[in-house]
């Protein structure tokens, strides 16, 4: 895998969260760009495409749901997968983060194991566009 499928961006108010995510995948080889909201993501986005964006819903200025929308609004980013990080995975929930192009959910709190698989499961496919939530 290059550099490019170990490039992860992920998005959490919390820094102990940030730390520990990025902890985590540092140690198993990613490259990880971390932001605290919203606006750290669009960012950064601005200067990388990542393989793997990893969202927390609740955050102030713009929560997770709105992000990926506008993440998905730029065409570059319609073929990123996008995982929402949360607390409690309700249908409500689910519902609304596929509506606006969300991919995944990872249950908080963050556990190694968990997290490493389904980043592995993201970052290992091909890149296409029938696997992508452009969020039509």
């Amino acid at each position: 895998m290059n550099g490019m499928g170990k490039t992860i961006v992920t998005v959490d108010d919390q820094m102990e969260n940030r730390m520990l995510i990025k902890g985590i995948l540092e140690n198993n080889g990613y490259v990880v760009f971390d932001g605290k909201h919203g606006p750290d993501c669009l960012g950064i986005l601005n200067r990388v495409t990542p393989r793997l964006i990893l969202l927390d819903i609740q955050m102030p200025e713009m929560d997770g749901f709105e992000l990926c929308k506008r993440i998905r609004q730029n065409a570059s980013f319609r073929h990123v997968p996008i995982a929402f990080l949360t607390a409690c995975k309700t249908i409500e929930e689910v519902q609304k983060g596929k509506a606006v192009g969300g991919n995944d959910f990872l249950l908080k709190p963050v556990r190694e194991e968990p997290l490493l698989d389904r980043v592995r499961y993201w970052t290992g496919r091909t890149i296409r566009e029938e696997f992508a939530n452009p969020a039509r």
